[in-house]
């Protein structure tokens, strides 16, 4: 499995955390150290400024770091199809997927490369993501152009027609990444995830789900109007532009950014959500 590893690209996309920071690179360096195994890694960092010569890089001794810089902040999806486009370059197979604020356990990239082994005719392949909580993240449901928690998730071999991961985690054959046309570069955060599984259900309709768990940093507790808004026009920018084929798609679209504005109206008391909703996903 040493040299099955030598064909892996990995991608993290940092805005405002240090590479010495970050979860995903912290813990996937733990895990490579574990095996005596290096990576190469893209750290794709959006921040308005790059820190990179205060940063202890070279610390992460399991990392081949990659380091490229665009303060223009395009999100995650460019950065996604940047980084396959380089691993095409440097002859990768597969590409792995990460946030920054991941937390893979130490067995994770054994089990990756077993689960490859394994599933040779499979091209995606993803760990259970939970919060802390204990809610599982990923994967979920997807219906109606949203997710929706599952309370139990077995490993194995699974539709992408009837549940779907999301971007941090998954393992995607490079091969199949651009057959299905990469990411959809104009939607940046919200929904990058489940629109590439959806270009990715054209030529792939298999995912496997290993059976390791990896801890998503997450905290749904902004309570300041002006923060939770410039989130939601981000949000509906998201969702404004991201394909849609018919009316089921439009309505789909337009009926999930509603009911976050009600939902966000509701848990602040103020009307602004429905403002931004006009402005930002109806203009």
């Amino acid at each position: 499995m040493s040299e099955l590893i030598d064909h892996f690209m990995a991608v993290v996309v940092l805005y405002n955390c240090k590479i010495k920071d970050s979860k995903s690179l912290t813990s996937i360096n733990d895990s490579l150290a574990f095996y005596s195994y290096i990576l190469d890694v893209v750290v794709y960092d959006n921040s308005p400024y790059s820190d990179i010569e205060n940063e202890s890089i070279f610390n992460r001794k399991q990392l081949t770091i990659h380091y490229f810089h665009d303060p223009t902040n395009p999100g995650v999806s460019k950065a996604y199809n940047f980084a396959a486009k380089y691993a095409e370059e440097l002859k990768k197979k597969w590409l792995l997927l990460m946030d920054e604020d991941t937390s893979f356990p130490l067995e994770s990239i054994s089990n990756y490369l077993q689960a490859i082994e394994q599933h040779p005719d499979i091209n995606l392949f993803s760990p259970i993501l939970k919060l802390r909580t204990g809610t599982i993240l990923s994967p979920c449901r997807y219906s109606f152009k949203r997710g929706f928690a599952l309370k139990q998730v077995s490993a194995g071999v699974n539709s992408l027609k009837h549940i779907s991961p999301i971007n941090s985690g998954m393992l995607i054959s490079l091969d199949a990444f651009i057959k299905a046309g990469g990411y959809n570069e104009k939607v940046r955060l919200d929904f990058s995830d489940f629109q590439f599984i959806e270009r990715l259900k054209r030529v792939s309709e298999m995912f496997y789900v290993i059976n390791i768990i990896a801890l998503q940093e997450f905290s749904d507790e902004i309570t300041d109007v002006v923060k939770l808004n410039k989130r939601f026009a981000f949000y509906c920018d998201g969702a404004k532009n991201c394909e849609k084929k018919s009316f089921t798609d439009r309505f789909s679209y337009f009926m999930v950014v509603l009911l976050r504005a009600m939902a966000l109206v509701y848990r602040t008391k103020n009307i602004i959500f429905y403002k931004t909703f006009i402005q930002s996903y109806l203009c």
